[in-house]
């Protein structure tokens, strides 16, 4: 009996302790790492007793967020958008750390069949006989542009290639549209949408593949710099890379 009520005390003052300082993290994140932090948010709110609030955003939004100084605590985003002197400025120096990378995937309506494009010469011969090409205006449809022209196909592919503010509008489109119609998006975005009826085609080819790499730090604006640093390192363990992992961050 004593045993028990030792272990019942025990337990009562730990959680008496994390709720006592507890603390509210803002944190503003690129949208391919939704899929994880549905998983990971209540992980770490279970395990710390903070709560985390987070907004998720295209690399435009969230440079946005950098230049007027938003008050938040963890910024999430692009690497080299947080390597430029100015953002590095409203960054707390020394705790920037990398958490991942995540690939460019082909995305096609459920349902519709799947097109053969693992290889460069039938991934042209793919886009050149798609009816649409569907991607945002955002980082992954700034690539595509500059692969779509580096490979000698803008011109040619100008007048059928539909483009979106964000991922989310961009895989809407593909849920809407018709049966020979290809999409491009962050893998992670894709894949977290899976459900509600697109699907994941594959990546890119190898040869045209373009990874981003994702980057966290401690904002100036944190008032909670030393939980923030906390959250940071939660995301560099072992579990949480194994969770980016299967939703599609490398």
């Amino acid at each position: 009996m004593k045993k028990i009520l030792h272990t019942i005390l025990i337990s009562f003052l730990t959680s008496l302790i994390s709720s006592t300082f507890a603390v509210e993290l803002k944190v503003f994140s690129g949208g391919p790492y939704e899929a994880a932090f549905h998983e990971l948010a209540k992980d770490f709110e279970t395990s710390t007793g903070h709560r985390l609030i987070i907004e998720y955003g295209t690399a435009p939004q969230l440079q946005q967020k950098l230049t007027d100084q938003v008050p938040g605590d963890l910024m999430l985003t692009a690497t080299n958008l947080m390597n430029r002197p100015e953002n590095q400025a409203k960054l707390v120096e020394g705790t920037m750390a990398l958490l991942g990378k995540g690939g460019v995937g082909i995305m096609i309506k459920k349902g519709n069949s799947i097109p053969i494009m693992n290889t460069s010469e039938s991934f042209r011969t793919a886009v050149i006989q798609a009816d649409r090409l569907i991607y945002n205006k955002a980082s992954t449809g700034l690539y595509m542009d500059q692969l779509f022209k580096k490979i000698g196909l803008s011109e040619k592919l100008e007048s059928k290639t539909e483009r979106f503010v964000n991922g989310d509008d961009a895989i809407q489109r593909v849920i809407r549209g018709s049966p020979n119609e290809i999409g491009f998006g962050a893998i992670a975005e894709i894949k977290l949408n899976e459900s509600k009826g697109v699907v994941l085609a594959g990546p890119l080819p190898d040869e045209y593949q373009n990874y981003t790499n994702y980057s966290g730090a401690v904002m100036k604006t944190s008032k909670h710099p030393k939980e923030t640093q906390q959250l940071i390192e939660y995301l560099q363990s072992d579990k949480s890379k194994a969770l980016f992992k299967r939703t599609g961050i490398d």
